[in-house]
Parts: C-alpha cells; sequence; structure tokens
C-alpha cells in the first residue's frame, strides 16, 4: 500500500539543483579566463541583482534609500554573476519543457477534438439518410396502401385475408 504520493516535484528540484551547479561553475571558469565574457555576460546580472539587493534591503529595514551602494569585487561579481546566469540557464531550460509539453498537450487535444467533429458529422450524415431512407420507404408504403386500397375498391376484395398469397 502507498503512503502518499512519491515527491516528484521535490525530486525535480533536487536535480535541478545539481544540475545548476555544473553550469554555474563553467560559467565562473569562463568568467575568469575571460574577461570580455565577464564583463558583457557574468558582470551586468550580478551588480543588478546586488543593487536590488542592497535597496530591498534597506527599505525593509527602513533606513531609506541608500545614496551610494558599494560595488561588487571581481570574486563576488563573478560568483554571484555565475551562480545568477546557472541558475537562468536551468529556469530557461524548465521553461521551454513546459512550453513544449503545454504546445504537445494543446495538438493532442486539438486531435482528438477533430476526430470527435468528424465522428459526429458522420453520425449527421448518417442520421439524414436514414430519415430520407424512412421518408422514401413511408411514400413506398403509401403507394402500396394506395394500390392495395385500388385494388379492393375495383375487384371486389372485401377483406385483405382474399390479397394475401399462399
Amino acid at each position: 500500500m502507498v503512503v502518499g504520493a512519491f515527491p516528484l516535484g521535490k525530486l525535480a528540484l533536487l536535480a535541478i539543483k545539481h544540475i545548476s551547479k555544473p553550469i554555474g561553475n563553467l560559467i565562473k571558469r569562463t568568467a575568469k579566463k575571460n574577461p570580455k565574457f565577464k564583463e558583457l555576460v557574468v558582470s551586468p546580472p550580478a551588480r543588478l541583482y546586488h543593487v536590488i539587493d542592497v535597496r530591498s534591503k534597506m527599505w525593509m529595514l527602513g533606513l531609506g534609500q541608500p545614496r551610494i551602494i558599494p560595488p561588487l569585487n571581481d570574486t563576488m561579481t563573478i560568483q554571484m554573476g555565475g551562480d545568477i546566469l546557472g541558475e537562468m540557464v536551468i529556469f530557461i531550460i524548465g521553461a521551454a519543457l513546459i512550453i513544449g509539453e503545454y504546445k504537445r498537450q494543446s495538438r493532442n487535444d486539438k486531435m482528438k477534438h477533430e476526430r470527435h467533429r468528424m465522428h459526429r458529422e458522420q453520425l449527421e450524415n448518417r442520421i439524414v439518410d436514414l430519415t430520407s431512407k424512412i421518408a422514401s420507404q413511408a411514400k413506398e408504403i403509401n403507394h402500396l396502401k394506395t394500390m392495395v386500397g385500388f385494388k379492393r375498391n375495383h375487384h371486389g376484395y372485401s377483406d385483405a385475408s382474399e390479397l394475401e398469397c399462399n
């Protein structure tokens, strides 16, 4: 007996954290070796995060807005930027997977609705065909009744049992 549902969400988050560490480390190593990469890719998100972090902490403590925010040193910039970019890569991969799954599901739903629509159209066509057959058979029955009535009147048959074949 299963006690509870397997925590797939927690397992997925743990896997994402473990995957993001090597990506972040790769970004950090690249930033240490390549100053252009550090200045153009790694530093801007780290600096933005630092400014937002300092301002929000000052605001929560009720100290007002800081006039000057001390810049991060190179080591902290590379560390923070690598972590942020590693998490962003994982986020983008996760978002792409979710969007892909959504598109796959909507495509399957669309195909399912199309199959239902085609089945409904076939049923409607069968109903129309059966209705026309019933109408033609009703006409034929009426025609046969009139012929039987005509024979009765002209040949002197008084009972329908006399018309039956042996």
